[in-house]
């Protein structure tokens, strides 16, 4: 039998009745509305009869559309400190009762639904576009270059940019006119999501699930730490411990990760979106970011759930 893979905003919703259910008061469910009518959710696992002050706090998000591998393992790691079981039926790992104790965990599984609500497919596995066709959906066909993907922007315009016919999902739609890549604008609900959140808890620790190609790669799976010069001292000691204990997680289990943790190499303009965005946070917050391999045969949706999923149970190890 396929290993369950979660990742629709109805999947998501239909699971979270489920939850509420069964966690009662040890789950908090916050949420605000996109311009497109979706509700971007928050989900925060904790037992409340401990005082916040004596938690470790950890946010865990993701915010394209284009990657539901990262959304995938949320819910099966969501599924783990809810039931004790994974979505294949598997006994969890991870000591949860100790997990509610000491910790609040707080999930953004799916950061931008429009975007993921216009996908073609549920699981990007390789076998129905290829790498050229799965880019113009995540960005668009660029109406000057047929079959190849538009350019990447913070920020756009429909009635300033010539933009594709078909709005790449990887972009959310704010108002009118205006469409913002989640995790390079502070106007998406990626980011107002995540500050409304960190008013209550003050997050330490922030874990972003992404997903690349890795073409022509031996590696299949990453972890990237802040943009060189963002993160120092300390904090970058411990981002980069951390990533390594992921790295080690997916070693163990079979996996071909890149052996250390890297900087993102992002320069000029794309460098400039995340210095705007996440510089002042990376001075404050433990921040890395996964890559897991997407739209390939041999990543496979098993492959994609619990690659995310064991980097958010080496985080939680972490945290304990």
């Amino acid at each position: 039998m396929p290993y369950p893979f979660l990742a629709k905003q109805a999947q998501l919703e239909g699971k979270i009745a489920d939850w509420t259910e069964i966690a009662g008061g040890r789950l908090r469910v916050d949420s605000l509305a996109s311009y497109s009518g979706h509700r971007v959710y928050a989900l925060t696992l904790t037992d409340p009869a401990v005082p916040l002050e004596r938690k470790r706090r950890a946010y865990f998000s993701q915010p394209h559309a284009h990657e539901p591998g990262a959304t995938a393992g949320m819910m099966d790691a969501l599924e783990q400190l809810i039931t004790g079981k994974d979505l294949a039926g598997n006994p969890t790992r991870l000591d949860t009762e100790r997990v509610h104790e000491t910790t609040v965990l707080t999930f953004n599984p799916i950061g931008n639904p429009q975007g993921r609500e216009a996908a073609p497919v549920l699981c990007w596995d390789g076998s129905g576009y290829s790498n050229d066709e799965f880019w113009c959906w995540m960005r668009g066909e660029d109406p000057d270059h047929p079959g190849k993907m538009w350019k990447r922007l913070d920020v756009w315009d429909t009635r300033v940019e010539r933009h594709p016919k078909r709005i790449g999902i990887v972009y959310e739609q704010i108002d009118e006119h205006r469409y913002v890549e989640p995790n390079r604008s502070h106007l998406s609900s990626f980011f107002r999501l995540f500050f409304q959140m960190d008013k209550r808890f003050r997050y330490q620790r922030w874990l972003d699930l992404h997903q690349t190609e890795f073409e022509r790669s031996q590696f299949n799976c990453m972890i990237l730490l802040p943009i060189q010069g963002l993160a120092e001292g300390d904090i970058l000691a411990e981002d980069t411990a951390w990533g390594q204990q992921i790295v080690a997680a997916w070693a163990k289990a079979g996996y071909h990760p890149q052996p250390r943790p890297v900087h993102l190499a992002y320069t000029g303009e794309q460098a400039e979106y995340f210095r705007r965005n996440w510089g002042e946070l990376h001075k404050r917050l433990h921040c890395i970011s996964t890559e897991v391999k997407n739209n390939s045969p041999d990543a496979t949706p098993e492959f994609q759930v619990k690659a995310q999923a064991i980097a958010i149970e080496e985080t939680i190890r972490r945290l304990l």
